[in-house]
C-alpha cells in the first residue's frame, strides 16, 4: 500500500439527477508513470464497475511534482453510489481507495478497503425555506404548561411537583399512566416565553386521543385528547403561533395505534395479524401498540383522510418512526401533505439502511442524531476522528436542501438531558454502541439473561441529580454542547427544559414537568444569548453547504461557515489561536475571549 497525503481525489458528493459531476484525481510524479486511469461506479449491491468514467491527463493542471486527471459524469436516477479509481502506474494495475480512518486517498494492489461514497437526489427537491436558519422548541405536551384544566380531567391530574412515576402498576407492568395535564392552551399562554429564545418552530408531541401520557398509542385520528384541548385550541396555537413568526409541526403516529383504537374492531383489515382477527401484531411486542397493515387499501384511505385534516392546522408534521415505515408509504404521504415532513430516522439517513429518505420525494428532513453522537464523543472523550467522520460524511453525502432542514437533537423525549450524557455514568463511548445514551445496553442491569427495569429505574431516581463535584464541568461541556448544536448544519432543536436546566436520564426522568417556577436563569440567559447570535446571521446558517471542517484534534475545533470562523478549546487550558485570528471576534461564550489571544478552556469564539 502506498500512502501519501499529497494522493488527492476531489470530487463533491452530493449532487442532484442529470448534474455535471467532475472528479478529479492528484497523484505525485514519484509514484511513477500513471496511465489508464477510470473510475468504477456501483450503487448498493451491486457489482462495481456497472458504470465507467475515464479520467484524462490535465496538462493545464499537470506540473514537474504531481500530474492531474479529470472526468466528467452524471446520473439519471437517484441514489447511493460508490466508486474507486484503478489506474496503472508503471504498468501495473493500482487502485485508489478511500482511507476512513484518517480520511484520504491511499494506492493500494487490491480493492479491500472502503470505496469512495456518492449520493444522488433529484432534481426536484426542494425544502421550505421558513426552516432554514431556525431554532425548533419541543414540547412534550404532558409536563409543559396547563391553563384551563376541565373539570372532567381533573381526578387524573397529579401535583406537578410529584415526582414521575417510575415504579411499577401492582401488576408488575410499567405503564405511562400518570399525568400532569399539559394542554394547549398552556402552550398559547407560554407563546411570548417560547418566543423570547428566539425559537422559529415548535415541535408538538402526540396530541390525539390515547391512555398514556406520551401519546404515542392513539386511540382516535380524528379526535384530539379532552386533557390536550380541542380543534378551536390548536386552531388558536397555530394562528398565534404564525403571528410571532413560529411555525407549527406536530408528531403523527402511522405505524400503529393503540389496542384500544376502535378500529380494530370495526375495520380489522387495518391492521397486522399474527393470527387473522384474533392475534395482532404488536410492534416491538409491546401488547398495547398494534401494527397497521401498510400494505391495505383501507389503510391509505385512512392516512389520506387523516392528512387532509390535519393540513389546515399545522404547518408541518414529525413522522414517528419513520424508518418503520415503507419507502412506498412515505412516498403517499409526500403526496397528500404538501407541506414539512420531519422523519424520526436514528441512523445515517443515507448508509443506515440504504432507504430513499432523502431522494426529493419523500422526507424533507430527519431528525440528526448522527451529529448528537458526534458532538457528545467529542465533547466528553476528545473522541476527534468520530466526529470527523460523521460530520463530514453527514455534511456533505446529505443533499444541503434537506441537511438545512434536519434538526438536530442532544436531547429528547427519547434520550437523557444534556448534563447527564456529558458526566452521567453508564454513557458509552465506544462506536460499538450506536448511540452514546445506549446506557441500557450494559450489563449490569441484566441479570439471568433479563433486563431488571426496576433496578435501571431506581439508579435513575437515585442519580439523575448531577453531583456536586460535576456540576461545573457539566455547566461549561453543556454550552458547548449547545454552541455546536446551533452553529453546524442545520437547525437546533430544544427539549422544552434544557434552557431551564432540568436533568434526567431516559423515560421517565427526562419528561419531568417544566420547572417553572425554579428555572435556571443563567442557563435561560445563555439560551437567548446564543438564540439572538444565531437569528441575527440566519442567512449563513441557513445555507448548509457554506460549512467546511478545517481543523480538529483532541482540544481544538476550527469550522467554517462561510466567512465565518468557530473555534472551540475543549480543554481545560487556554489556546493560544494567533494564527486563526484573521479577522474580527463577533462572538464568545466568555466576553473576555473577545480580547485576547487565547480561548479560555472550555469556551469558543467566532470571527469573521
Amino acid at each position: 500500500m502506498l500512502k501519501n497525503n499529497d494522493v488527492v481525489v476531489d470530487y463533491k458528493m452530493s449532487l442532484k439527477t442529470n448534474e455535471k459531476m467532475e472528479i478529479a484525481l492528484r497523484i505525485p510524479n514519484s509514484f511513477g508513470y500513471v496511465k489508464e486511469v477510470k473510475v468504477l461506479f456501483n450503487r448498493h449491491g451491486e457489482t462495481p464497475g456497472t458504470q465507467e468514467c475515464e479520467l484524462k491527463y490535465d496538462v493545464s493542471k499537470s506540473n514537474n511534482e504531481a500530474s492531474f486527471f479529470t472526468g466528467f459524469f452524471s446520473f439519471s436516477t437517484p441514489g447511493y453510489r460508490t466508486f474507486f479509481i484503478q489506474l496503472k502506474i508503471n504498468n501495473v494495475t493500482k487502485y485508489v481507495m478511500y482511507n476512513e480512518n484518517e480520511d484520504e486517498a491511499i494506492i493500494t494492489n487490491t480493492r479491500n478497503h472502503a470505496f469512495w461514497k456518492l449520493f444522488i437526489y433529484y432534481s426536484s427537491l426542494q425544502t421550505p425555506d421558513w426552516v432554514k436558519g431556525g431554532i425548533m422548541y419541543q414540547i412534550f405536551v404532558d409536563t409543559f404548561c396547563y391553563e384551563k384544566v376541565k373539570n372532567n380531567t381533573k381526578f387524573k391530574i397529579v401535583d406537578w411537583n410529584q415526582e414521575p412515576k417510575w415504579r411499577p402498576d401492582s401488576d408488575g407492568i410499567y405503564r405511562n399512566n400518570q399525568f400532569y395535564g399539559g394542554n394547549l392552551r398552556g402552550i398559547i399562554n407560554k407563546l411570548p416565553y417560547i418566543k423570547s429564545l428566539n425559537v422559529t418552530v415548535i415541535y408538538l408531541t402526540p396530541i390525539f386521543k390515547s391512555p398514556s401520557s406520551n401519546r404515542y398509542d392513539i386511540v382516535d385520528f380524528e379526535e384530539i385528547d379532552e386533557m390536550v384541548g380541542t380543534w378551536d385550541d390548536l386552531k388558536e396555537l397555530h394562528e398565534k403561533a404564525n403571528t410571532l413568526g413560529i411555525s407549527l409541526i406536530v408528531d403523527l403516529v402511522f405505524n400503529h395505534s393503540s389496542n384500544e383504537n376502535k378500529l380494530l374492531e370495526y375495520d380489522p383489515d387495518m391492521y397486522d395479524w399474527e393470527q387473522k382477527y384474533t392475534v395482532p401484531k404488536y410492534w416491538w411486542g409491546y401488547s398495547h401498540l398494534v401494527e397497521f397493515n401498510k400494505n391495505s387499501e383501507n389503510y391509505f384511505k385512512h392516512l389520506a383522510s387523516w392528512l387532509d385534516r390535519y393540513q389546515n392546522f399545522m404547518d408541518g408534521i414529525r413522522l414517528d418512526v419513520a424508518d418503520n415505515l415503507s419507502d412506498f408509504v412515505l412516498k403517499y404521504i409526500r403526496n397528500h401533505f404538501s407541506k414539512y415532513l420531519l422523519g424520526e430516522v436514528w441512523k445515517n439517513a443515507i448508509i443506515g439502511d440504504y432507504r430513499e429518505f432523502l431522494y426529493g420525494d419523500e422526507l424533507d428532513g430527519v431528525m440528526n442524531y448522527q451529529f448528537a453522537n458526534a458532538i457528545y464523543r467529542y465533547l466528553r472523550w476528545g473522541n476527534y476522528k468520530n466526529f470527523k467522520r460523521i460530520i463530514n460524511e453527514v455534511a456533505n453525502l446529505y443533499p444541503p436542501d434537506a441537511l438545512a432542514v434536519s434538526p438536530i437533537f442532544i436531547s429528547s423525549h427519547d434520550i437523557p438531558r444534556i448534563p447527564n450524557i456529558l458526566v452521567g455514568d453508564f454513557m458509552k463511548e465506544s462506536d460499538q454502541f450506536e448511540n452514546v445514551w445506549d446506557m441500557e445496553k450494559d450489563n449490569y442491569w441484566f441479570e439471568h439473561g433479563s433486563f431488571n427495569t426496576y433496578k435501571f429505574r431506581s439508579w435513575e431516581a437515585e442519580h439523575e441529580q448531577i453531583p456536586t463535584e460535576k456540576k461545573i464541568l457539566a455547566e461549561k461541556l453543556h454550552k458547548l454542547a449547545v454552541f455546536l448544536q446551533y452553529t453546524l448544519p442545520g437547525i437546533p432543536s430544544i427539549f422544552a427544559g434544557d434552557e431551564a436546566g432540568l436533568t434526567g436520564f431516559k423515560d421517565p426522568f427526562n419528561r419531568k414537568p417544566f420547572p417553572w417556577n425554579n428555572i435556571n436563569e443563567k442557563i435561560y440567559h445563555f439560551y437567548c444569548m446564543m438564540g439572538n447570535f444565531r437569528i441575527t446571521r440566519r442567512a449563513t446558517f441557513s445555507d448548509s453547504s457554506n460549512f467546511k471542517l478545517e481543523y480538529i484534534d483532541e482540544d481544538k475545533l476550527v469550522y467554517n461557515r462561510g466567512n465565518i470562523k468557530f473555534i472551540i478549546n475543549r480543554s481545560d487550558e487556554r489556546l493560544y489561536i494567533s494564527d486563526y485570528i484573521s479577522g474580527k471576534k463577533i462572538f464568545s461564550l466568555n466576553e473576555d475571549n473577545l480580547f485576547n489571544q487565547y480561548i479560555l478552556p472550555y469556551d469558543a469564539i467566532v470571527i469573521e
